[in-house]
């Protein structure tokens, strides 16, 4: 019956009637949404009981939008669909704070191995190295300093971001995904690129030497952002506040580090922006300790 009833679900998610190409793939406990309506998209939450975020230690279901809804543009402006843009970016967040656990877990055991043997074989001094590159960390101590630099230093940028900052971000620098970027670009945190001809030329700027990104997905922006905030000296103090959350055992809460966000954009009172967002739409519960499950 659960079998019938998903693939009536599917038939909705078809680009064409003659080609018939699915638009929705379910595979391994999650499903990607390639193409679907907003229509489309509230049954497929509701299908699968994600109509609600505020339920405090959650788990929400593998549902992974590449794209914004077809018809975004078209829908109400209204609480009820701002309500969707968090439901769908909130999985996307999710998957890719797993992402960056996996690579923290790498760490720490790179680091429960030093203290234990004293020190680290070549493999795992070239892993330590090649994280620790990835997320900017650098030193200029040699042998065991290095090595105790690198392990502490490279924990502090590998960390989760508090799914209300990445999504009150997003909500603000496209309005709630209405923007051109966000439906046509998957870009959600206004990224540019310099003296490049890849990228969309800003409607307000076109000779202001850049453009802003595009992305393949919503899920590689979110990722890219992710990374320049675990990276970015710009955000030096926000992992460091992120970091003392850790040590006293809290899960990082946007509305801790909001005030940490200063230099964000050019936004006029954007850590007052992202705080109202957060109080309005009762964000910070999505920081409490939030996980995914997998649909059946």
């Amino acid at each position: 019956m659960k079998k019938i009833r998903f693939l009536l679900l599917l038939s909705l998610f078809y680009v064409n009637p003659v080609f018939a190409e699915p638009i929705m793939i379910k595979d391994e406990g999650a499903i990607t949404v390639e193409r679907a309506t907003t229509a489309e998209i509230e049954a497929l939450f509701v299908q699968y009981g994600f109509e609600d975020y505020h339920k405090v230690r959650s788990k929400f279901p593998r549902i992974f939008l590449k794209h914004l809804p077809t018809d975004w543009k078209e829908v109400a402006e209204n609480d009820a669909k701002h309500r969707t843009f968090i439901r769908i970016l909130l999985p996307l967040v999710l998957k890719i704070n797993e992402e960056i656990l996996a690579e923290r877990k790498i760490v720490e055991d790179l680091k429960d191995a030093y203290f234990k043997n004293g020190s680290l074989n070549e493999k795992e001094l070239a892993l330590l190295e090649e994280k620790a590159a990835k997320y900017e960390v650098f030193t200029h101590l040699k042998g065991d300093s290095r090595v105790r630099s690198l392990l502490r230093n490279t924990l502090v940028n590998i960390d989760v971001m508090p799914p209300s900052i990445m999504i009150a971000t997003a909500a603000i620098y496209t309005d709630w995904g209405n923007s051109r970027l966000a439906r046509e670009a998957n870009s959600l945190y206004l990224d540019e690129v310099w003296y490049s001809d890849e990228g969309i030329v800003p409607a307000d700027d076109p000779e202001g030497g850049y453009r802003y990104k595009t992305y393949d997905s919503l899920e590689d922006c979110i990722r890219e952002r992710a990374l320049k905030i675990n990276t970015h000296v710009n955000y030096d103090y926000l992992r460091a506040a992120r970091n003392l959350s850790r040590k006293i055992h809290r899960p990082p809460y946007g509305e801790q580090l909001a005030a940490k966000m200063l230099s964000d954009s050019n936004y006029r009172n954007i850590s007052g922006l992202i705080d109202y967002t957060f109080s309005f739409y009762k964000l910070n519960r999505t920081d409490y300790f939030p996980e995914l499950r997998d649909v059946e």
